[in-house]
């Protein structure tokens, strides 16, 4: 005689037992991918900067200086960021070629370097360049076709809240004035050239990507500044308090050298609040680079080098205005924006 084995499925107490033991392996497990995916994004990311540093050594090259934070030779199209200017020491020559000659959109003729301001009837300022773009911010990739190009990476005005006409500049870049890296007595390795900043969306309720307008903490004499008034502009849950008047322009338009859409400052803290001292976005702002990663952002040095800049970086003491010269008031953060404040920068 032959005997057969029944087989016999789980019970359901044994069916929620193994139910269980797999939701607490996910629980374990998903933290440690979540961490790894953010470090690989945070890789990338860094190497975005690190060709942006790169390219910014061959324009000095190229020219024995380097571009202007906002400006460009033609009076119509004088407020430009310096990433137009950049754009063929980035693979994007081709781009840049189409800005820079006369071109015809929909029947509307544009000169070169197209149309003043944002203006996304010009399809140039549309482009997504890759480059500009860190994989941890997702905002990026949702940008619609009719709208202009996205940027989480901008350029430093140091220690002080810069505006369209501003001179002194305390940082690598001037607004239609150009330095070379001579003019960095700091020396290059202890200087910030860029960082980031989180894309702006909707009202700009966020701290990160959004700001707060008319803000009596800027003002256009930057020595008046009170950056601790700004700090209180923070709420609760990552947003500002309720009731001010906030918006969202930041990382919105690449081509725009305005202080609202491709400027930072290392004033307040990274992942701070930004106020704006008017109501528009080329008014003096204190706008800190903002960011994704986990606990700080990540900074260009002017040598090339890419280094990560905590949260609790040193800030000095925020309850005073800014500087023309010297050292900054505002720590080891507030030296490593200017490029000839003479401080000795220990972390």
């Amino acid at each position: 005689m032959t005997l057969h084995r029944r087989n016999r499925g789980f019970t359901l107490v044994e069916l929620l037992v193994v139910i269980a033991i797999i939701g607490v392996l996910v629980a374990l497990l998903l933290p440690a991918v979540q961490a790894a995916r953010e470090a690989a994004r945070r890789s990338s990311c860094g190497n975005n900067l690190k060709q942006l540093g790169i390219a910014l050594h061959n324009y000095h090259d190229t020219y024995n200086n380097l571009p202007y934070r906002m400006g460009m030779p033609t009076a119509l199209n004088r407020s430009m960021s310096g990433f137009v200017s950049i754009l063929p020491f980035l693979e994007q020559r081709p781009l840049f070629d189409t800005i820079s000659t006369p071109q015809t959109i929909n029947g509307t003729n544009y000169g070169p370097f197209g149309p003043y301001w944002i203006n996304a009837a010009y399809i140039p300022w549309r482009t997504n360049v890759p480059g500009f773009l860190c994989p941890s911010d997702s905002e990026g990739a949702r940008k619609s076709a009719t709208q202009t190009g996205r940027n989480n990476y901008c350029f430093s005005a140091g220690d002080r809240t810069q505006t369209w006409d501003d001179a002194p500049s305390r940082s690598p870049f001037g607004s239609r004035q150009h330095f070379n890296l001579s003019a960095i007595r700091d020396g290059t390795s202890n200087t910030i050239a860029m960082s980031e900043r989180c894309i702006g969306v909707g009202p700009g309720l966020k701290v990160k990507g959004g700001k707060v307008m008319s803000h009596s903490s800027v003002n256009y004499n930057p020595t008046l500044n009170s950056p601790i008034l700004c700090m209180a502009t923070l709420g609760s849950n990552g947003l500002y308090q309720t009731g001010l008047p906030t918006t969202a322009s930041a990382g919105t338009a690449w081509h725009v050298g305005w202080s609202g859409y491709t400027q930072v400052n290392t004033i307040l803290p990274p992942n701070g609040p930004s106020c704006n001292g008017t109501p528009w976005h080329d008014g003096p702002a204190n706008e800190p680079p903002t960011s994704y990663h986990p606990g700080g952002v990540l900074v260009l040095k002017c040598d090339a080098s890419v280094s990560f800049v905590s949260d609790t970086i040193n800030t000095g003491n925020l309850a005073l205005g800014s500087v023309v010269d010297g050292p900054s008031p505002y720590g080891v953060w507030g030296a490593m924006g200017s490029k000839d404040g003479g401080e000795v920068i220990s972390n």
